[in-house]
């Protein structure tokens, strides 16, 4: 989900991204999400251009990065899709047990991206990788990553 880089002399000043609000929304209206959320550590950072998550080698912890000035960008349904969106990579276990020998490429990401995101429509901003849209349009709207994977191949 990486967004088009823009000259920041250009840009408005974005408001402060608080992620405890919304992850406050998800306690309330999600509570799968926010029982997973109550288990991941968060750290703000501008390194990535959107979000994601991985384990923290050193404690062995789940950890949600984010960057806020990306989060600041979106509408509040799609705060909480993406924020889902990530979680769902811990749910399918996509950093931990199928993770591919050797680590993730690209390709498996995106793969992973479209499986997750068949879940999330209208949830996520345009930008996402979307099944059966644009440049994903040979995509089925629901399936396994390894499946995906194939049809990337075609």
């Amino acid at each position: 989900m990486t967004p088009a880089i823009k000259d920041p002399a250009q840009e408005e000043a974005l408001p402060v991204f608080d992620l405890n609000r919304h992850t406050a929304r998800l306690l309330m209206n999600e509570p799968f999400f926010a029982a997973l959320s109550r288990r991941i550590d968060k750290r703000s950072t501008t390194a990535l251009p959107t979000a994601g998550v991985m384990v923290d080698q050193k404690t062995a912890q789940f950890v949600l990065m984010y960057n806020p000035d990306f989060f600041a960008r979106l509408t509040d349904v799609q705060k909480l899709g993406v924020l889902k969106h990530e979680f769902y990579h811990l749910v399918f276990e996509h950093v931990t047990g199928r993770k591919p020998e050797g680590g993730l490429t690209k390709i498996d990401n995106i793969c992973m991206d479209l499986a997750i995101n068949s879940h999330l429509r209208g949830e996520l901003p345009e930008m996402c990788c979307m099944p059966g849209e644009g440049p994903f349009e040979w995509a089925p709207p629901q399936g396994r990553r390894e499946r995906r994977w194939r049809g990337w191949r075609r």
